[in-house]
């Protein structure tokens, strides 16, 4: 079972924790960094959170509507929410390619099952989102297009197919000056997503 410790304040030291935090770097001038997904808003961990967040549409909703303006002013909306509840960084877009139709985060993906759509979204999404001071970071670089198994499943996917179905929706991501990438679960042709030297 689950050990909880004796002391009473235990509870205290979530406050102001979000899905991954880093101390700030007082030296060096790097602020902590409060990362949160954005698959549906804000996810309060605290008390005093409840109540007080959106429960936005979903990315695959945002994508029907092939709208860059809307992407856009989507992720102002969403960022203006995060930073003022202290999150500077989003664990978001998320743009693999829907490719599985039981995909349990196909909602999350605002690239639909269109590449070129993800590609034309993602852009202004990364900017609208960091023009509010919250740095973004797409996901899940790549071939994450399923959860079974995700895990310790191996995507093998030929080069032609890569460039032309997965990557474009990345490359706009990084494009707009995306801050980061968030690696993938599964394997890539045989290795680990982010240990792979030809991604």
């Amino acid at each position: 079972g689950w050990y909880w410790p004796p002391w009473n304040g235990w509870w205290e030291l979530r406050k102001w924790w979000y899905v991954g935090n880093t101390a700030a770097n007082k030296r060096l001038r790097i602020p902590s960094l409060n990362m949160q997904d954005s698959a549906g808003g804000f996810r309060p961990y605290w008390e005093e959170m409840v109540g007080t967040v959106t429960c936005w549409p979903s990315q695959l909703s945002l994508a029907a509507t092939w709208d860059p303006n809307l992407a856009r002013s989507f992720a102002m909306a969403l960022g203006a929410e995060f930073a003022g509840k202290g999150a500077n960084v989003v664990l978001g877009p998320s743009v693999n390619v829907h490719r599985v139709g039981r995909g349990g985060r196909n909602f999350e993906y605002i690239s639909g099952e269109d590449p070129y759509l993800g590609a034309r979204l993602v852009k202004p999404w990364v900017e609208g989102m960091q023009s509010q001071g919250v740095m973004a970071v797409v996901k899940h670089w790549v071939f994450n297009e399923q959860e079974t198994n995700r895990d310790y499943e191996d995507s093998l996917v030929d080069a032609k197919t890569s460039w032309e179905l997965y990557y474009p929706p990345f490359q706009a991501a990084v494009d707009a000056g995306v801050s980061a990438a968030m690696c993938s679960y599964n394997k890539e042709n045989g290795w680990h997503s982010c240990s792979n030297g030809e991604q």
